[in-house]
């Protein structure tokens, strides 16, 4: 089984750039997609997040343009809420799960429960939206409405044919990536393991001459945490270098990265994923090579 993959852009988010790569000097703000993903090709399409339900429940605000609300984003590949097969949730966050109670009980929302205790610890305060996890009561009280998985425990679940959903380790306590066969390979969805695609995979947050030489001739250096995460470097660490096992690597706040063993070449041009890919600009150190070779 393979699929397609729709990125959704349920309008922008602001946040400091400090938070997107560890390293970073704070002070400066920059808008970013709030982006869910759409997964078709199986015997109903299933969605990947959900965007916020409006600016005011972000710390910094956002802004929603037109044709960016739920409804407008699933009209696009001719889907209603109701068409739904299920919705995955990455994390529960509120630029994540903010128009879940616009999808009809009936269709199931799959969390790892180690988020829902991270979601409801108070221990990120209002990064958790009120309403949402209000709604994500409702949800618990309603048969069917919810599905919990424990994949801290009983390792990756397969939830259809050519998808599983995977314990993540960065990010928040119970953050999941879901990962699905594309004909081009497997994909990542890997929710806010990474913001920033190129600075955590490839030319780190510094612009030092030896980090550009360690970035141009050594793939495999260690890639570059988020500023922003409740969990260990280390574990954070350890999610990053997983994303070597894949061929996209689908985050929800950045365009998809496409990978080589590891390495980033290319970055996918366009909503669909597979489609057109446009090659990463070699750094000057490897021109350089390459031209004296």
């Amino acid at each position: 089984m393979s699929y397609q993959i729709h990125r959704l852009n349920f309008g922008s988010v602001v946040v400091d750039v400090s938070q997107q790569v560890r390293g970073r000097a704070p002070g400066t703000l920059a808008a970013a997609p709030a982006q869910g993903y759409l997964i078709m090709g199986g015997d109903a399409p299933i969605l990947v997040d959900a965007g916020y339900r409006d600016p005011s429940v972000l710390g910094s605000g956002g802004e929603v343009g037109e044709g960016q609300g739920f409804a407008d984003q699933l009209a696009l590949y001719g889907v209603r809420a109701g068409d739904l097969g299920c919705i995955m949730m990455t994390h529960l966050h509120r630029d994540h799960a903010g128009h879940l109670d616009k999808v009809p009980m009936n269709v199931p929302v799959v969390v790892n429960r180690s988020e829902m205790s991270c979601a409801f610890s108070g221990l990120q305060g209002l990064a958790y939206a009120r309403a949402d996890l209000a709604h994500l009561l409702d949800r618990m009280y309603t048969r069917g409405a919810l599905r919990y998985l424990d994949l801290d425990y009983s390792g990756p679940v397969e939830v259809a044919p050519g998808i599983s959903c995977h314990a993540t380790g960065g990010h928040t306590a119970g953050s999941m990536s879901i990962i699905v066969d594309t004909r081009e390979g497997q994909a990542c969805l890997c929710g806010d393991v990474v913001y920033d695609v190129e600075a955590a995979l490839r030319t780190q947050p510094t612009d030092t001459h030896m980090a550009r030489l360690q970035a141009c001739f050594f793939g495999r250096q260690e890639p570059a945490v988020t500023g922003n995460f409740t969990t260990s470097v280390l574990q954070e660490l350890g999610a990053l270098k997983r994303l070597s096992n894949y061929r996209f690597v689908l985050p929800a706040h950045d365009a998809p990265g496409v990978l080589d063993h590891g390495t980033l070449t290319g970055r996918v041009n366009g909503p669909t994923i597979p489609g057109p890919i446009t090659p990463t600009e070699p750094c000057p150190e490897e021109s350089q090579g390459a031209n004296s070779a």
